[in-house]
């Protein structure tokens, strides 16, 4: 009898009560318009104006509606266009 009571409190005691699982994934930005597609030309000036213009033309989902946009952007540097993974 006192190895069959010590046997079912070892396995009791061993037990946990359900604990709540942890989320940890980070909360959506609902203002973020991830861009998934870009298609980016160049200008090149006139011998005046030599300056390069980027013209990007892309495609963006918002993470929480699942809405897509197609948008575009002009810039005359080329770090400034548009990267697949952004939010903008």
């Amino acid at each position: 009898m006192k190895k069959t009571f010590l046997l079912l409190s070892v396995v009791f005691l061993s037990c946990n009560p359900d604990e709540p699982q942890q989320n940890n994934e980070p909360p959506l930005d609902c203002s973020c318009d991830k861009v998934v597609e870009v298609s980016t030309f160049n200008v090149v000036g006139t011998p005046q104006n030599p300056a390069i213009n980027y013209y990007s033309i892309y495609t963006t989902i918002n993470v929480c509606t699942q809405v897509q946009r197609q948008k575009t952007f002009t810039t005359t540097i080329s770090s400034q266009t548009p990267q697949v993974g952004q939010c903008r």
